[in-house]
C-alpha cells in the first residue's frame, strides 16, 4: 500500500548488525558514539535496529569507528543493496503481504506444510485461478503477477531451496492433470523436495498451514508464518518460531519419502479422470 515505510531488507539488517558490532568493538555506548558524530543517540539506536543511515551518516560512523576509507566498500555495497526498491513495491499490497513476500524473496530455504491447497510456488495458473474464482478479475491478475515473480526464485541465479510438505487430500481437490505434471516436473529440480503427508489420523500439523523461512547467514533468524484467510501472518516470538520448526520436522517424519511421494502423484496422474475443477477455499 502506498505510504507504508518499507522495513529494512536482508542487506539493511546485515548492515545494521555490522554497524552495531563496530561500535561495540570500539567500546562505545550509543550515547558516546552519537556525541562523537553529532547524531542523536535515539537516531543511532534506530539506525542499529530499523532505519538506514544516510550516505553521509554512514561515512561519518565508519570514520568514528576507525574503519580506513579503503575498507568502506563492503559497507557501501550493503547500503546500496539495502536501498534498492523490491519488485513487490510495484503492487498495491498490505503491509502483511509485503512483509512476507520480502522475506521469502530474501530467504535461502523455505519449508512449508499446506493443508487446504498446493504450495503457492508450485501452482499452475489454472489451479490458482480456480482458488481465486470468486475474486474480481483485477485481483486475480494481480495475484498471478505476484505469483509469477515469486516462482522465479526456484529458477533464478540465487535459487530458493523449497521443501514442500503437501497434505494428501489436497492432491484430489481441484487438481487437474496439468497441475499434477507440474508437481512431478518441479520434484525433479535439485532445489525442490516434495513430500506427501498421508491422511493417517490426527497430528500436530493439522492445526494450520505453516511456513518457515531460513537463511544461510547464521546471524539472520528464521521467520515463521501461519496461514490465515487474509494471508500469512508472521509469528514473532522466538519460542513460537522454534515450535513451528519442531512441528514441521515432525510432519516430515510422518510424510512419505520423496520417491514414494512422486510415485503416489504419478499414480494419481495416470489414473486421473477428467472432471470439472472445483474451486478450493481461498487462503
Amino acid at each position: 500500500m502506498a505510504g507504508i515505510a518499507p522495513e529494512p531488507n536482508y542487506y539493511g539488517r546485515k548492515l545494521q548488525r555490522a554497524m552495531k558490532r563496530l561500535r561495540e568493538q570500539n567500546l562505545l555506548t550509543q550515547e558516546e558514539a552519537g556525541t562523537r558524530c553529532h547524531i542523536d543517540h535515539k537516531k543511532l539506536s534506530r539506525i542499529e535496529r530499523r532505519q538506514l543511515p544516510t550516505y553521509h551518516e554512514l561515512i561519518i560512523l565508519l570514520d568514528i569507528y576507525g574503519v580506513p576509507s579503503c575498507n568502506y566498500d563492503p559497507y557501501l555495497a550493503l547500503w546500496d543493496r539495502a536501498r534498492r526498491r523490491g519488485w513487490w513495491r510495484n503492487f498495491l499490497l498490505t503491509k502483511q503481504e509485503i512483509d512476507y513476500i520480502r522475506l521469502e524473496d530474501e530467504a535461502d530455504f523455505k519449508c512449508e506444510f499446506q493443508l487446504g491447497r498446493l504450495p503457492w510456488l508450485l501452482q499452475t495458473k489454472s489451479y490458482t485461478r480456480a482458488i481465486l474464482a470468486r475474486r474480481d478479475e483485477e485481483i486475480i491478475e494481480k495475484r498471478l503477477g505476484i505469483q509469477f515473480r515469486q516462482q522465479k526464485r526456484l529458477t533464478n541465479e540465487r535459487q530458493l531451496t523449497l521443501h514442500a510438505l503437501i497434505h494428501e487430500p489436497v492432491l484430489r481437490q481441484g487438481v487437474d492433470r496439468t497441475q499434477l505434471r507440474e508437481l512431478l516436473t518441479r520434484s525433479e529440480m535439485p532445489n525442490v523436495t516434495l513430500q506427501v503427508v498421508p491422511q493417517i489420523g490426527t497430528h500436530e500439523g493439522l492445526h494450520s498451514s505453516l511456513t518457515l523461512l531460513s537463511f544461510d547467514d547464521k546471524e539472520e533468524p528464521d521467520y515463521a508464518f501461519a496461514e490465515t484467510p487474509f494471508g500469512p501472518a508472521e509469528i514473532n516470538d522466538p519460542d513460537n518460531v522454534q515450535e513451528v520448526r519442531r512441528i514441521l520436522r515432525h510432519v516430515e517424519t510422518i510424510a512419505l519419502s520423496p520417491n514414494d511421494s512422486v510415485e503416489l502423484i504419478t499414480n494419481i496422474h495416470d489414473n486421473f479422470r477428467e472432471r470439472k475443477l472445483i474451486a478450493v477455499p481461498s487462503g
